[in-house]
């Protein structure tokens, strides 16, 4: 009997093999402009190959401003980007993927001087990692933003992409002015959870009139963040109930976590050497107070890190599953053959998504489905998470 992974499924007019799909992560491959290369074609392939039903590419700038301080961040800011992703995609296609383009406004969470500009965000805020203070946002600000998803999400169905991702998680522009915690407008863009939405309204709106009514467009939303006054499940599902009223959207992908709250998103062992080593400000530090913060600090932000569970994000994307029709995708700790079975089965998921185990792994829905391995390999190293910021992706289990 087929596994129920490997069931035909839709989202909006596009259709998938499977209900196996690779989430976003940043991938750095892209060139110093944001070109996709020729790496980052080879990475996608080993997942199209590998057995996977979708790819959703790393994030992609829809602007300077909003680009990423991390290692060559992927852009789609500019129409002359417009054939080096065609290309991308014209490959991908042309090994029987199908692939979605995740497009993002990082907002606080990057430094001004990755962008070239002021940092923008719904308040005077700034994220307690990057620790740069963001300009407030105008109205002329917002509109724009939404102006630049909407021409973002244009491109990428010109270059022939099969749909678009809006990241509205992970503390990104978006998810700011979701959350109580980064929101603290008394305008009509803040307060109220209509109010706070009304920026991600704005958006799907103007992304659905950019590619019209049969392209697939999808959404990321997180379920919890940890900040007092940030967004918890209760806000999240209402969120999908209002992404779902705007009519504007085919599924939304379920998440968590922000750049200041830590290892929630990427939930597992915390990787000390690779923060030392890889990821800015601390490897830069004096090698003195490296070793004062290995010792002396660490080991109490260890005590807060959430531990590691499979399907991590399950029980909140059900309850939204209970309170809306659009599909549901859902990441977070997806590693074995059988409680990725049971979460569709048991329909508190649609589809499941994973970044981490492919890396190591980019052939393990073929594992899965020829019975060669029913877990993934991947231990939650999270050297990967980190290593990102100053180098391409790969996994460090495999190139120790």
């Amino acid at each position: 009997m087929m596994s129920v992974l490997f069931s035909e499924a839709k989202i909006g007019p596009l259709h998938l093999a499977n209900r196996m799909i690779r989430t976003a992560s940043h991938e750095g491959l892209a060139d110093s402009r944001g070109r996709p290369t020729e790496e980052q074609f080879a990475f996608y392939r080993g997942f199209i190959e590998g057995g996977i039903g979708l790819v959703i590419t790393g994030y992609a700038g829809i602007s300077q401003a909003g680009k990423s301080a991390l290692y060559h961040m992927t852009m789609i800011d500019s129409d002359d980007l417009i054939p080096s992703h065609r290309k991308l995609v014209e490959g991908a296609h042309g090994i029987g993927g199908k692939i979605v383009l995740q497009i993002a406004h990082c907002g606080r969470q990057t430094w001004s001087a990755q962008t070239g500009r002021p940092l923008l965000a719904p308040s005077a805020i700034p994220c307690g990692f990057y620790r740069e203070r963001p300009r407030v946002m105008t109205q002329e600000d917002i509109a724009a933003v939404i102006d630049d998803f909407g021409s973002a999400a244009r491109r990428a169905k010109e270059a022939g992409y099969d749909g678009v991702q809006i990241h509205g998680a992970h503390g990104y522009l978006l998810s700011t002015f979701l959350s109580r915690h980064a929101n603290k407008r008394t305008d009509q863009w803040g307060g109220s959870q209509e109010n706070r939405f009304r920026i991600v309204r704005d958006t799907l709106e103007k992304v659905r009139d950019s590619v019209g009514a049969n392209y697939p467009v999808l959404i990321k939303l997180n379920t919890y963040e940890r900040a007092v006054r940030g967004v918890k499940a209760g806000d999240c599902i209402a969120f999908a109930k209002m992404v779902a009223e705007t009519g504007c959207c085919d599924a939304i992908e379920f998440s968590c976590g922000t750049n200041e709250g830590g290892f929630i998103m990427a939930r597992g062992k915390f990787p000390t050497e690779a923060i030392f080593n890889f990821m800015r400000p601390y490897c830069n530090y004096h090698i003195l107070l490296k070793f004062f913060m290995k010792y002396f600090i660490v080991p109490f932000i260890k005590l807060k890190q959430p531990p590691f569970h499979e399907g991590y994000n399950l029980e909140t994307a059900a309850r939204a599953k209970e309170n809306i029709s659009l599909p549901i995708i859902t990441v977070g700790g997806m590693r074995s053959k059988v409680r990725l079975e049971n979460a569709i089965q048991s329909n508190r998921t649609d589809f499941v998504s994973m970044a981490r185990p492919l890396i190591l792994e980019p052939d393990l829905p073929n594992k899965f489905r020829t019975g060669e391995s029913d877990t993934a390999r991947c231990d939650n190293c999270n050297q990967c998470v980190v290593a990102a910021d100053t180098r391409p992706i790969q996994c460090y289990k495999n190139h120790a």
